[in-house]
């Protein structure tokens, strides 16, 4: 654009000679023509000035990031970032859909814990615990949630063995069922190991060995040697440490501690394992939702392992009359940067 100023306005009432207003203008103008003014935002309308009188619409888009739903969601912010979280706790398979946009996903899944053992008996596996992270993109992910397995009675061979927990799945990344407990004998030749897991099941009264874990989800159950008083089993494997052993004289044979994480924006434990359970004698459920086992006669079932944490079941006490805990269900968390 260009106009043609009246020179006499130029001399502001100065008391100023032509050839001298027009060079004050030619310098003006130059300087002028030489600016860049920048004048941006983040709509399609922003406006983006420079160089020789050029005006030009510029599309800023908004911050990349997931558009997502499924679970209970919350927003917090850790350590200056933005976090999206959806929780899955209802036992079953549901969703997550990821509407718009792409990016990094972080996964807590928990396995449902494994069932305490009847008896004398070891102490459920916890669930195991799995991290890791995934790129996502627009499409719709299968989301399943463990259920803990179940604490049994003294079966016709004299055998109670606790049930194995159930999968959590994120896709196809699957985080493994504890193993449920062994049981007790109905004399020194019968009882059982504990079962194979994400976290292994502690073994029942009488020579028998702890389950075994699945690499990175947790730890074996603990062995019961020679038996003896006080006739406890052996505590669940967890989620970071192994069940304690049971041996004559070993009075609390505790299950192996879970594990902590923050993925909610505060740490919150997982993947306890369940107690042992026995006559005089019960060890304690690991940090991380484990049940108790329990100690007496017949009326001291096992104590379940808590609800959306993966704890194991802690073991009946020494009558056969009481069931070993229900393991604790699984849980699945995911989480997201959102602007």
């Amino acid at each position: 654009m260009f106009f043609q100023p009246d020179l006499a306005d130029i001399g502001l009432g100065l008391n100023m000679t032509k050839p001298l207003a027009i060079l004050i203008l030619a310098l003006t103008c130059a300087t002028l023509h030489a600016q860049t003014v920048i004048v941006k935002g983040t709509g399609a309308g922003a406006v983006h000035a420079t160089g020789a009188g050029s005006v030009r619409g510029v599309a800023t888009a908004a911050v990349a990031g997931i558009t997502a739903t499924g679970g209970t969601i919350t927003n917090y912010t850790q350590d200056s970032t933005n976090w999206q979280a959806h929780i899955f706790t209802n036992v079953g398979t549901t969703s997550f859909v990821v509407s718009a946009g792409s990016g990094n996903l972080e996964i807590l899944s928990v396995a449902g814990g494994g069932g305490g053992g009847c008896c004398n008996a070891g102490g459920g596996g916890a669930g195991g615990v799995l991290t890791t992270n995934i790129s996502v993109s627009v499409q719709s992910y299968t989301v399943t949630i463990g259920d803990g397995g179940g604490g049994t009675l003294l079966d016709v061979g004299g055998l109670g063995e606790g049930s194995n927990g159930f999968n959590s799945v994120f896709e196809s990344l699957t985080a493994f069922g504890g193993g449920g407990g062994g049981a007790r004998g109905a004399n020194t030749v019968l009882g059982g190991d504990g079962a194979s897991g994400g976290s292994g099941g502690g073994a029942g009264k009488g020579g028998h060995t702890g389950g075994s874990a699945t690499n990175g989800q947790g730890y074996a159950g603990g062995n019961y040697g020679v038996i003896g008083v006080p006739y406890t089993g052996a505590g669940g494997g967890g989620a970071s440490a192994v069940g304690e052993n049971s041996a004559p004289g070993l009075y609390h044979p505790d299950g192996g501690v879970g594990i902590s994480n923050n993925i909610t924006g505060s740490y919150v434990w997982y993947g306890g394992g369940g107690g042992g359970g026995g006559n005089t004698a019960y060890g304690l459920g690991g940090l991380g939702g484990g049940g108790d086992g329990a100690m007496g006669g017949a009326g001291n079932p096992g104590n379940p392992g808590v609800s959306n944490t993966g704890g194991g079941g802690g073991s009946s006490g020494g009558s056969g009359m009481d069931a070993g805990g229900l393991g604790g269900s699984g849980i699945v968390i995911v989480r997201y940067v959102v602007p």
